[in-house]
């Protein structure tokens, strides 16, 4: 599902900042994020070898593990007395 960066809001690094209002289900999920340019241009899903090792411009990807809140022992909602 797409986001969109948001013009003019940049981070201490220059990088774009950008949110995306999402309704998790509970399980692991892989979040990524791949800019576009003015220009249509995208940032590749691997990252082209280069000798020294030097930039990260590829597709971000952070993994993410969501719990059911209703689930017992998981820290949401009322204790589970029995």
């Amino acid at each position: 599902m797409p986001g969109r960066g948001r013009t003019g809001l940049t981070g201490p690094d220059g990088g774009r900042r950008w949110r995306l209002a999402w309704t998790a289900a509970p399980g692991e999920h892989l979040l990524s994020v791949r800019a576009t340019d003015a220009e249509g241009r995208t940032l590749p899903l691997e990252q082209p070898w280069n000798r020294g090792g030097f930039a990260g411009n590829l597709v971000q990807r952070v993994p993410v593990l969501c719990l059911d809140e209703h689930a017992p022992g998981s820290g949401g909602g009322p204790p589970d007395r029995r």
